[in-house]
């Protein structure tokens, strides 16, 4: 099942590991990004098969992004900029 919200997190705090930090690079994306993208007021999430994708902007720039739940925290999976239809779909969020 697909659960779509159309509000940002929570305060959440995130698991950075090397491994993480060093996959969101290979895309091209800080932690300071994610971070600020998770805090879009305008951020689209969508919680599928226990995992959260929220697609929000960072600075102009909009990013995909997916986490896993643990306990009380969220471990980033990847971050990567929106596709075009993802973006699409921002845009018209947050003209609503």
């Amino acid at each position: 099942m697909l659960i779509v919200y159309y509000m940002p997190f929570k305060p959440i705090k995130l698991i950075w590991t090397e491994r993480n930090i060093s996959h969101i690079a290979k895309h091209g994306v800080s932690v300071k990004e994610v971070e600020e993208a998770i805090r879009d007021r305008d951020a689209i999430v969508l919680k599928h098969r226990g995992r959260y994708a929220l697609i929000g902007s960072a600075w102009g720039r909009i990013l995909f992004i997916v986490l896993e739940k643990i306990n009380d925290e969220f471990y980033v999976i990847t971050a990567r900029d929106a596709n075009r239809k993802e973006k699409k779909r921002y845009k018209k969020m947050k003209k609503s």
